[in-house]
């Protein structure tokens, strides 16, 4: 049964690589991130001028939306993390040079913002005041969702999109998304563990 499911899941992962060459790279990045999700982060950054990733790890994320802003031709993608793996299972160590490594393609549009979320608020913002498009992964409990919410969604404006990591199995996440996000987007959709939605107002 097991042989059959991944033989299922590698056709899968093929017919997402032969659809979406132009993420070619990004395939290639180890992540969590699976196939599709790398795919709605490429589609939701394909009209973005500004994007941010709050959680970066070694750089697949970045690399979806740097891949979307080459088509775009202009854009900028800020990519705010400490590199010091504190929320990832495998345990505290440093991955800068694997981010920068894996994100040289797009070393030219990727403004790499690197501490706690909520401490780098204002160099944030001296690089842009607004987002086209927020990816939230970095600290999954509630607190840490929320502060993220709260301190970034002062970048959002209507039209923006939000996307959230790991709806599937975090309660702060889904929390967060229920209770303070749901109210303000227009639009909203979602895989098993990656939820996104379209603002309708500022928040």
């Amino acid at each position: 049964m097991n042989s059959i499911r991944n033989v299922l899941l590698a056709g899968r992962s093929l017919w997402f690589k032969t659809r979406h060459p132009s993420l070619t790279h990004a395939f290639g990045v180890p992540s969590h991130l699976t196939d599709q999700e790398r795919v709605v982060l490429y589609q939701r950054a394909r009209s973005a001028s500004c994007v941010a990733e709050i959680g970066s790890y070694v750089g697949a994320s970045a690399c979806c939306f740097g891949a979307a802003a080459i088509e775009r031709g202009d854009a900028k993608i800020i990519c705010i993390d400490t590199w010091n793996n504190e929320g990832m299972a495998e345990g505290v160590r440093d991955t800068w040079k694997e981010f920068t490594a894996n994100t040289e393609p797009y070393s030219r549009i990727i403004r790499p913002v690197r501490g706690f979320s909520t401490s780098v608020v204002e160099v944030v913002r001296a690089i842009t005041p607004t987002l086209d498009v927020l990816f939230i992964d970095g600290d999954h409990s509630y607190e840490g969702v929320k502060s993220d919410w709260e301190a970034y969604k002062g970048f959002l404006k209507a039209g923006s999109t939000v996307v959230f990591h790991d709806y599937g199995w975090a309660e702060g996440v889904r929390r967060v998304v229920h209770e303070d996000v749901l109210p303000v987007v227009r639009f909203h959709a979602h895989l098993p563990n990656m939820w996104w939605g379209s603002l309708n107002t500022a928040p």
